[in-house]
């Protein structure tokens, strides 16, 4: 049996325009095993018509790309797109040595890049047919009033050493299989200049699709422009999508862009959305009539994610380089969370830091208790067993609950650092009776079998004292 991959490459190559037959051809698939969502009537117009843009062309041939420009001012959530560089990308290479991330890294250096695709995957089968790359520019508006042409192909200039003005979104689009060749080189030209690929979750998908296309269109490309060196691996790479969940999902669960858009910036998209599942139907819908209206969609999606992946990207920076002396856009989850990022790295100090103030901030005594675990397994790493015998009554005593961790730690530390047998029986007796009176629903596994042969050792102790 034909695989489905092949028959989605045949699909899309029965699409490209015949010299031959000057009428677009479709091919249904048969094969009920991997069905594609319905095909609707889409919406009237053409692409030049709803989406006004230009063809540029460059020795692979010819594409389509769309430029808008958001001047740095503009908000995106409750902070201007100019916050961004303000920012360092560089604190984030402590906690992800693998992003290669250099000490001079800057977003003003960097290209934002998103990808819609026609599947799942880095197979044969699959295209990038719109590459959407987000840079920060300087625009002069008197000379450059059709951003679309700018530098004469609708590719980038190199960066400038004047202070940027505007966000600038490129989206390079194949109106049909036979334009990828010039979609990816006017990409490679436009990358080519930058030294940071900032993605969200484009280690796993984007880079290795692009690398992949890349590779395949090889001998129809200029052999300058065959390979992109920032998309290989190794190369300065910050994937938003890895330094989110260990930033926000302890307190938010989804690190879905579309989730972090509304939990973290604020933002809700308009109707004009359309959800990433329905991207690859609505493509071949495009190919198939050549009517662009659902197409806008597709263009707005595109460009709304790289707009939130400059604003994402300057939150994590200014959260994973924070001193905790303003914590007031941080929540005690995400101190929390960033206290075990400062442990991997070593700094215990911050560690600390952090975890002092998430206590200071949690309200729920769940999320207590696991701030003074974490805390009071720092100091004992760093043999600071006072402290934590501190700690630990504070703990006891602030939480109610049937958790008895802290009365087997208190029992451990009179037991075995301060020898006085008398305070270790008082904390496991009083640990025993805790989880007694307690709903069985509620303790937690092996703590009370633990205090009884702890109490019962130290009481055998204190008989032959």
């Amino acid at each position: 049996m034909t695989s489905p991959a092949l028959e989605r490459m045949r699909r899309l190559q029965g699409l490209r325009p015949q010299k031959s037959k000057p009428e677009l051809t479709y091919t249904p698939i048969d094969d009920a095993s991997d069905p594609l969502p319905p095909l609707r009537e889409p919406a009237r117009g053409r692409l030049e018509e709803l989406l006004p843009g230009a063809e540029i062309e460059n020795a692979a041939g010819r594409c389509y790309v769309v430029t808008t420009a958001a001047p740095l001012d503009e908000l995106r959530g409750d902070d201007r797109l100019a916050s961004a560089l303000a920012a360092s990308p560089a604190v984030l290479a402590p906690f992800h040595p693998d992003f290669r991330l250099e000490a001079d890294a800057s977003f003003a250096d960097a290209v934002f890049v998103d990808t819609e695709t026609t599947g799942l995957g880095a197979g044969a089968g699959v295209y990038a047919f719109m590459v959407g790359v987000g840079t920060f520019e300087r625009v002069d508006e008197s000379v450059n009033r059709d951003l679309s042409m700018m530098n004469g192909a609708g590719v980038a200039p190199p960066p400038s050493p004047l202070a940027p003005s505007h966000f600038v979104v490129r989206q390079f689009f194949m109106r049909h299989p036979g334009e990828e060749a010039a979609l990816l080189a006017a990409v490679a030209e436009l990358v080519g200049t930058r030294r940071l690929a900032v993605t969200f979750n484009g280690r796993g998908f984007d880079l290795p699709l692009l690398r992949a296309r890349y590779r395949q269109n090889r001998a129809l490309l200029p052999s300058a422009l065959g390979s992109v060196e920032l998309f290989e691996e190794g190369r300065p790479h910050l994937d938003l999508l890895l330094p989110a969940r260990r930033l926000w999902r302890r307190r938010l669960q989804s690190c879905r862009l579309i989730n972090l858009e509304q939990q973290i910036l604020g933002l809700t998209r308009t109707e004009d959305d359309v959800p990433g599942a329905l991207i690859p139907a609505l493509y071949i819908d495009y190919l198939r009539t050549q009517q662009a209206g659902e197409m806008r969609r597709v263009f707005y999606h595109n460009r709304e994610d790289i707009l939130s992946m400059a604003a994402l990207g300057e939150r994590l920076a200014r959260a994973f380089a924070t001193s905790f002396e303003q914590i007031d856009a941080l929540y005690a989850e995400e101190l929390l969370s960033l206290a075990a990022c400062h442990v991997q790295s070593g700094e215990l100090a911050l560690a600390e830091r952090a975890l002092a103030c998430a206590a200071d901030m949690a309200e729920a005594d769940r999320l207590r208790a696991d701030i003074f675990a974490r805390w009071s397994t720092l100091l004992k790493q760093q043999e600071r067993y006072v402290e934590a015998a501190e700690l630990w009554q504070r703990w006891l005593t602030s939480i109610g609950g049937a958790d008895a961790t802290p009365f087997i730690e208190l029992a451990k530390y009179h037991e075995w650092r301060t020898r006085d047998l008398e305070q270790a029986e008082m904390w496991a007796a009083w640990g025993v009776h805790t989880v007694e009176s307690a709903p069985v629903h509620q303790r937690l596994p092996g703590q009370l079998a633990d205090l009884k042969h702890r109490l019962a050792r130290i009481r055998r102790k204190r008989k032959s004292a």
